[in-house]
C-alpha cells in the first residue's frame, strides 16, 4: 500500500504530484508513473479538499513543494496547462480559502524551515506558529498571535490574522520585514520593507508593473480586500490578498523584545452597559493603540489585550467543563449570569505590571462590578492557563457542531468577523442582543473587544436554525457596514463572503481589485474563486 508521508525532509529532490483521474503517483521532474494508490489512501487525499470552514471542494491533482524550485515547476505546468492553482497551507482558515474548486492543489506544508537572525526570523510559509514561538530565542517574542497555533505562517500572511494582542501589536502585516513571492509569470521578486516601495501608485514587481486602484478602507479592524496606500510598502500587496497574486515562499519576521512581566484580569460584569463602560474606562486609559509595533524600549505597562466572553459563552464552557478537563484545560469559577472582560498587560517589570492592573480593579465599582471575584493571573503559568481557557471557546463550538452534523450533515456554525468605529460598541452590542433575544438561536458571543470586534457564534441545531442565523447575518452586515465597519476584521473573505465583500466594498472597487490580479494573473488561475 502507497501512503504519504508529511514530514519528509525539506530540499529533497521530488515534487510529489497525485493525479485524482488515474490515482497515480508523480515524481518531477523523472515523469515517472508509479503504480496506481490504494483505495485505502483516498481518505487521507479527502482532507485536502476541506479546510476548518468544514466546505468540501474537488481537485484534479495535488503538489507537495518543498523547495521554491519545485513551487514554480508547479506554476509553470499549471500555467501551461491553465489550470487553476489552489494554494493550501496548514487549512485552519474559517472561510474556505483553502477549499480548492478543481485544478491542482499546491500545499505547502513540506516548506517548514525556520532561521533564527538576529531580532528576525527567516520562514518557509508551512512553518507553524508552534513552531515559530519554539524557534524564537527566549528575550524576544512573535507578538501575532491567532487562536490556532497549528496555522502556518503562509495562511497568516495570506489573511494578515490577527489574535488577542493586536491590540497593541497590530496583526500579521506589522510584523512581516520582508518576502520572496513566487509569480505566475516564473519570476520571483524579493521584497524588503523600507526598500521596495510603490512610487505613487505606481509599481514594479519583476516583469510586472502597472497602476495600484485608489483603493479606500474602513477606518476599523480589516481583513478585507487588498491594501494599497500611495507610495506603499510592496510587502504590503501581498499580505492580506489570500494568495491571489503570488505564492509566498519565504518571509522575513520581526521579533519584540519579550515584556518583563505578563500579567492578566478576568472581570465579571453584570450587563452589556457595564461591560462597554468598563473597556472603554481601560481603552481611555491607554497610551499606545496605535496598530503598529515599534522596536521603542518599553518603560511602563502597556494594555496588550482586550477579550470578551458573553454570559451564554461562560454558560456554555461551565456546561462542558468536564470534557474540557479531560483536555487539560481548567474551567475556573465562573459567576452566573455575568459577562466577562480579560485585560493583560505586558510590563518591564512585575511593579509596573500590578499598578496597572490594580488601577483598573479599582475602577470596577463604577460598572457594578466587585474586584473581589476577579480572576488574577501573575505569573506566566496563570496567565497561559488563561489564554488556553479563552481560546476554548471556539474549539467547544466546533465540536459542539461536529456532533450535529451526525445528524444534519449539511450543517456548519455561523460566525461573524465583524468590526465597528469605538462609537458603536455599544450599539454593535446591543443589536445583536435584541435581534438574538427575538428568536430561540442557540448563540454566544466572544472576542476581540478592544477593537469592536466581535464573534457573534450562532450553533444551529437543524437546517431552519441555520437559514434564520443567515438571515441575521446578511442584516448585522449591512448595518455594519453602515456604520463603516468590515464585514472581516481578520479571518479575511476566502469563498464564503465575497457577497457580503461586494456589499461592503462596491462593484466598482471589485472590478479594480480584478483589473489588479490580471496584471499578475492574466487568466485568473491562483486561488481562484477566493477574494473576488
Amino acid at each position: 500500500m502507497l501512503e504519504l508521508h508529511l514530514n519528509h525532509p525539506i530540499g529533497h529532490a521530488s515534487l510529489l504530484l497525485f493525479e485524482s483521474d488515474t490515482l497515480a503517483v508523480r515524481r518531477k521532474p523523472r515523469q515517472a508513473i508509479l503504480p496506481p494508490m490504494s483505495e485505502s489512501f483516498q481518505p487521507a487525499l479527502a482532507d485536502y479538499l476541506r479546510d476548518e470552514s468544514r466546505r468540501v471542494g474537488r481537485a484534479d491533482r495535488l503538489a507537495f513543494p518543498r523547495t521554491e524550485a519545485e513551487v514554480l515547476a508547479a506554476l509553470a505546468e499549471a500555467r501551461a496547462q491553465r489550470m487553476p492553482v489552489t494554494t493550501q497551507g496548514a487549512r485552519t482558515g474559517v472561510t474556505g480559502g483553502a477549499v480548492p474548486e478543481g485544478g491542482l492543489v499546491l500545499n505547502l506544508a513540506h516548506m517548514d524551515q525556520i532561521q533564527v537572525e538576529g531580532e528576525t526570523l527567516r520562514v518557509q510559509p508551512g512553518a507553524t506558529l508552534a513552531a515559530i514561538r519554539a524557534a524564537v530565542p527566549p528575550h524576544l517574542y512573535f507578538a501575532p498571535d491567532p487562536t490556532e497555533t497549528s496555522a502556518s505562517i503562509g495562511g497568516m500572511i495570506s489573511c494578515n490574522s490577527s489574535g488577542a494582542l493586536s491590540f497593541l501589536h497590530g496583526p500579521t502585516r506589522n510584523h512581516i520585514l520582508g518576502l520572496r513571492v513566487a509569480l505566475l509569470n516564473g519570476d520571483v521578486v524579493d521584497l524588503r520593507r523600507g526598500r521596495d516601495q510603490a512610487a505613487g501608485l505606481r509599481f514594479q514587481l519583476g516583469s510586472v508593473s502597472g497602476e495600484l486602484p485608489p483603493l479606500r478602507r474602513p477606518a476599523v479592524k480589516n481583513a478585507a480586500g487588498y491594501f494599497v496606500d500611495p507610495d506603499m510598502d510592496l510587502v504590503d500587496l501581498f499580505v492580506g490578498a489570500e494568495g491571489t497574486l503570488g505564492v509566498v515562499v519565504e518571509a522575513t519576521l520581526r521579533l519584540l523584545p519579550a515584556p518583563g512581566a505578563v500579567w492578566g484580569l478576568m472581570a465579571f460584569l453584570p450587563s452589556t452597559a457595564a461591560v462597554v463602560g468598563f473597556v472603554d474606562a481601560l481603552r481611555q486609559g491607554t497610551v499606545d493603540r496605535r496598530q503598529e509595533s515599534g522596536d521603542r524600549k518599553q518603560e511602563t505597562a502597556a494594555l496588550a489585550a482586550l477579550e470578551y466572553f458573553d454570559s451564554n459563552c461562560l454558560a456554555f464552557l461551565r456546561e462542558h467543563a468536564d470534557e474540557l478537563a479531560s483536555k487539560g484545560i481548567a474551567v475556573p469559577a465562573l459567576p452566573a449570569g455575568s459577562a466577562c472582560v480579560y485585560a493583560e498587560w505586558h510590563a518591564p517589570d512585575a511593579a509596573a505590571a500590578e499598578a496597572a492592573l490594580m488601577a483598573a480593579a479599582e475602577r470596577l465599582p463604577e460598572f457594578g462590578a466587585d474586584p473581589d471575584v476577579c480572576i488574577l493571573a501573575d505569573n506566566p503559568h496563570d496567565v497561559e492557563k488563561l489564554k488556553i481557557f479563552r481560546h476554548a471557546a471556539p474549539e467547544m463550538v466546533n465540536s459542539a457542531i461536529d456532533e450535529r452534523r451526525k445528524i444534519h450533515p449539511g450543517l456548519v456554525k455561523l460566525g461573524t468577523d465583524m468590526s465597528v468605529p469605538d462609537a458603536r460598541l455599544g450599539d454593535v452590542l446591543a443589536l445583536y442582543e435584541t435581534d438574538l433575544a427575538a428568536t430561540d438561536l442557540e448563540h454566544l458571543v466572544f472576542g476581540h473587544i478592544g477593537a469592536n470586534h466581535l464573534h457573534v457564534n450562532v450553533l444551529p441545531r437543524h437546517p431552519a436554525d441555520y437559514d434564520a442565523g443567515r438571515a441575521l447575518y446578511a442584516r448585522w452586515a449591512a448595518q455594519v457596514i453602515a456604520w463603516g465597519g468590515s464585514i472581516s476584521a481578520e479571518h479575511g473573505i476566502g469563498k464564503l463572503k465575497r457577497d457580503l465583500f461586494r456589499q461592503m466594498v462596491g462593484d466598482a472597487a471589485l472590478a479594480q481589485m480584478r483589473d489588479l490580479k490580471k496584471l499578475f494573473d492574466p487568466d485568473n488561475l491562483l486561488n481562484p474563486g477566493t477574494l473576488l
